[in-house]
């Protein structure tokens, strides 16, 4: 026990130190995706089951994110997701068990590592007994004596301007030798070496698995009216979409056919997402009812999932209608993709309501995973400038400025721009952010001021980044 412990004490360390060279050094490209990588090999020894090592290929997708894409919108969800991916990698729940039970193990498994940051401080004095007592007086006095010294000081500074200025003098002095950029990316690189720490030591401690649950009953009554009473609204609903806005019949006058096909968007994507949910719970109490009364519960469950799925397309349509006169914008990308997603769902949806055997909402999880996977090295950005920008080529300029306000991503497209004329040197714009307050300026010069930033860049090596070395390039050519 203590060799593994003494092997994870290493890693941790190696972890701390190299986080904060590799992932905290400013404007971090390849070398987040070399911390993955070394990650990966370290914990090929360490592990107990090497086969969840499958959830360290997520982690290693993401991290390219820093490699492919300078749009820096996912930094913060891709650390909360690959702390959850690492937890998977030590919890012992079968993911297969529909049950809540599985969620429950990963969500402790989470901040377990907290109950074990002691540990290695407590190996420390275990390995230096003899002055382990003379240690916690010295950290005694210092908890004692700090306080007091500032209070102390504070006290005399104000009876003595002088020394108040000495005082003074010297914290100026104090602040300009100490970099606390340096000193919270430390204290940031040891937080995250002592939780790996605790992730692994944590991992030892087995529980004895819990007898399983029976399933509940729900009351095929109560559910079987509340469907159909649902399922009768919604089916006039769906009799008017087919009506109005797929087949496009004449609509009642004072309503125009734009403004009826764009209204309704995230009402219809709301319902979508609650239509979803009734079928869960529908499906999961009633498991335990009998043969005849579950067919009819089911075929009221695929109904909702087909009406389900005309929203979908609803929602769809109607999203292209604002695609098709505004062009993209990031939101609108995100959302397709998620319809597209939410689509695949609601087909899987089909098999659980008939077959409800596998776990529905791992299922829904790993589908959001691989969406979410996806976004960190497609350049939403890239997509978004050609859509405005294929605009702006047909006369429809009120989409540049959002363009230009977009990450290193969109700088292809925004050469496009360069090479006209029109856009390069006359057309005149107010951008959403400028080096000049909000000043009409050219796009050429307003690129071409935005990019100096990145030009100043140093040669080190864990900045590469390929968007940000394409932008730099198109900066050299027009500068």
């Amino acid at each position: 026990m203590e060799k593994s412990e003494n092997k994870i004490m290493l890693y941790a360390l190696f972890s701390a130190l190299s986080f904060v060279y590799l992932v905290l050094c400013r404007g971090a490209g390849i070398s987040v995706a070399v911390f993955a990588a070394l990650q990966t090999a370290f914990l090929w020894f360490l592990v107990p089951n090497r086969k969840k090592l499958v959830w360290m290929l997520p982690v290693l997708i993401v991290s390219l994110n820093s490699l492919i894409s300078a749009n820096q919108m996912f930094c913060a969800s891709n650390f909360l997701l690959s702390v959850a991916l690492y937890s998977l990698m030590f919890v012992d729940a079968d993911i297969k068990d529909t049950s809540a039970d599985f969620f429950i193990s990963l969500a402790i498994k989470i901040f377990e590592p907290l109950k074990y940051l002691h540990v290695p401080f407590a190996r420390l004095f275990k390995a230096n007994r003899e002055n382990s007592a003379l240690i916690k007086r010295v950290i005694i006095a210092i908890l004692i004596s700090v306080p007091a010294v500032m209070m102390l000081t504070a006290l005399l500074a104000a009876a003595d301007m002088v020394f108040a200025k000495g005082v003074g003098e010297f914290f100026v002095a104090v602040f300009r030798l100490v970099k606390f950029e340096v000193l919270l990316k430390v204290i940031f690189g040891l937080a995250v070496g002592f939780y790996l720490f605790g992730l692994l030591y944590s991992s030892d401690s087995k529980k004895a698995p819990g007898e399983p649950k029976e399933p509940k009953k729900g009351d095929v009554i109560i559910f079987g009216i509340f469907l159909a009473s649902i399922l009768l609204i919604y089916t006039i609903f769906v009799i008017v979409q087919f009506k109005y806005l797929f087949a496009g019949a004449e609509l009642p006058s004072g309503l125009s056919y734009t403004e009826y096909a764009r209204k309704g968007f995230f009402e219809q994507f709301f319902l979508t997402g609650v239509n979803i949910l009734i079928i869960l719970l529908t499906v999961h109490c009633t498991k335990g009812v009998g043969t005849r009364k579950k067919i009819l519960l089911k075929a009221l469950c695929c109904y909702l999932c087909a009406v389900t799925i005309i929203l979908l397309i609803s929602s769809f349509y109607r999203m292209r209608l604002y695609y098709l006169d505004d062009g993209l914008t990031r939101l609108r990308f995100l959302v397709f993709g998620f319809l597209i997603f939410e689509g695949i769902g609601l087909i899987i949806t089909f098999f659980y309501i008939i077959k409800p055997e596998f776990n529905i909402v791992i299922v829904y999880l790993l589908l959001g995973l691989i969406y979410y996977l996806l976004l960190n090295i497609v350049p939403m950005d890239y997509f978004v400038a050609k859509s405005q920008v294929d605009r702006a080529f047909r006369g429809e300029t009120n989409g540049i400025a959002y363009a230009l306000s977009l990450s290193p991503d969109a700088a292809p497209q925004i050469e496009r721009l360069l090479d006209d004329e029109r856009f390069g040197e006359a057309i005149k714009i107010r951008p959403l952010e400028s080096y000049d307050g909000w000043s009409e300026i050219s796009v050429k010069d307003y690129v071409l001021n935005k990019y100096k930033r990145y030009a100043g860049k140093t040669n080190d090596w864990r900045q590469y980044n390929i968007s940000a070395d394409k932008m730099l390039k198109i900066y050299g050519r027009y500068s």
